[in-house]
């Protein structure tokens, strides 16, 4: 049983909600950043990125920069806040892809009791930054990206209401389409919140960070069950719409070996082939390789254990390549390695490698929801940026309070 409750969010005015919605300010350079918050006085940025003309801020001094405009934006209209509570079906749609999903509030019970499942590690020092900032604003305006499986009565419901009137329905300079519907009739909560209740697990796709800062706020806080604080913001998409692209690497400096090294070091891990045609979307249990202006194709042994991590090809590369040939033995600190979103297509790895930003590059096979699934069934975390995972939300479109009022 899940447990998935409306709320009452703040969000844009309808006439402003095209200009509000943000990526997340990480996600921006410095120059973007300028440039977003000189032309556009209404981007959700604003309040994310408040006093950001200011230098030498403590945290709790930013985090109050960030409350003030939050206000302010409210005070001007900007944003305005529910008068009851709601569900929101949200979706997203551009060349590639559809998705659609239901934005609410989830329990932190669920995560703590193992119904909300993780697939990767967290660090304690973001868990506390994000608790901090979430307790010291008092709103979430980013919601955990959750994977509903096996759930088709509740995407007929989606595609139901779907065929509504929209709140928002507008595109961004992305080439997104965005459609927003505010779902707040009794029967159709009480029908949503049963859906949820009949299901035995979600699966974090985006937000582990998130999600674990709510909780240790809740359990911080002692937040009772029911309260503000004893939830988080939560987009919840059925499976078969959410869309896993795979995460290469490529790294800079070839442990001391020549290219030449590389490669008969690389034809004894597996067998190398070359691809005269380019790269492709890799089969399983191989990984394409890019070394000195030619792709390979190079198979990958057998993992050393039977349990689904091991399994995945990051895995197998990280232990039959990265580690014994390279050096490479801890991904999330060894500064060589990047690691480049799917998305951004093998042309990226070709221009790192040919720029002389990285000396080689591995071009992995997409992770199935299958194989993340049965990860985080087993308990167990998968390596360091091994999916990328669609839609990215934007921020500021529905903003949860953590204030009882």
């Amino acid at each position: 049983m899940i447990h998935v409750r409306p709320f009452r969010a703040w969000r844009p005015a309808p006439h402003t909600a095209h200009l509000v919605g943000s990526r997340s300010f990480l996600n921006y350079s410095s120059e973007e950043l300028r440039a977003k918050l000189a032309g556009n006085p209404y981007s959700f940025l604003h309040i994310v990125y408040a006093d950001h003309d200011r230098e030498g801020l403590s945290r709790a001094e930013h985090f109050d920069g960030v409350r003030n405009k939050f206000m302010e934006f409210a005070q001007r209209g900007i944003l305005q806040r529910e008068e009851h509570p709601a569900f929101y079906l949200y979706e997203q749609s551009c060349g590639a892809f559809t998705s659609r999903g239901i934005i609410g509030a989830v329990d932190v019970a669920d995560y703590f009791e193992g119904r909300i499942k993780v697939h990767e590690q967290t660090l304690t020092a973001r868990e506390e930054l994000f608790m901090d900032y979430l307790d010291h604003t008092g709103i979430n305006a980013e919601p955990v990206l959750l994977a509903v499986p096996d759930a088709p009565d509740l995407e007929a419901a989606l595609d139901a209401i779907a065929m509504r009137p929209t709140m928002y329905d507008f595109c961004t300079t992305d080439q997104v389409r965005h459609r927003f519907w505010k779902v707040d009739d009794l029967v159709d909560l009480a029908a949503l919140g049963g859906y949820f209740e009949k299901m035995a697990a979600m699966y974090i796709a985006d937000g582990h960070h998130r999600c674990a800062s709510s909780a240790r706020l809740a359990k911080s806080s002692g937040a009772e069950t029911g309260s503000p604080k004893a939830a988080f913001l939560a987009f919840m998409v059925p499976e078969p719409q959410l869309h896993i692209y795979n995460f290469d690497r490529t790294v800079k400096g070839l442990n001391g070996l020549s290219k030449q090294e590389l490669l008969e070091a690389l034809s004894k891990v597996g067998s190398l082939t070359g691809l005269p045609d380019g790269p492709g979307v890799p089969e399983s249990a191989t990984v394409q390789v890019f070394l000195d202006g030619t792709w390979y194709t190079l198979a990958l042994p057998s993992p050393s254990s039977k349990d689904p991590v091991h399994a995945l090809d990051a895995s197998r590369l990280s232990e039959f390549v990265l580690a014994p040939v390279l050096g490479i033995t801890d991904l999330r600190t060894d500064p060589r390695v990047r690691f480049v979103p799917g998305t951004q297509g093998t042309k990226q790895l070709e221009q790192q490698v040919r720029s002389g930003n990285a000396d080689v590059a591995f071009h992995l096979r997409a992770v199935s929801f299958n194989e993340l699934r049965a990860v985080a069934d087993s308990g167990a975390c998968m390596p360091p940026k091994t999916t990328w995972i669609e839609p990215k939300l934007r921020s500021g479109l529905t903003i949860y309070s953590l204030d009882d009022h």
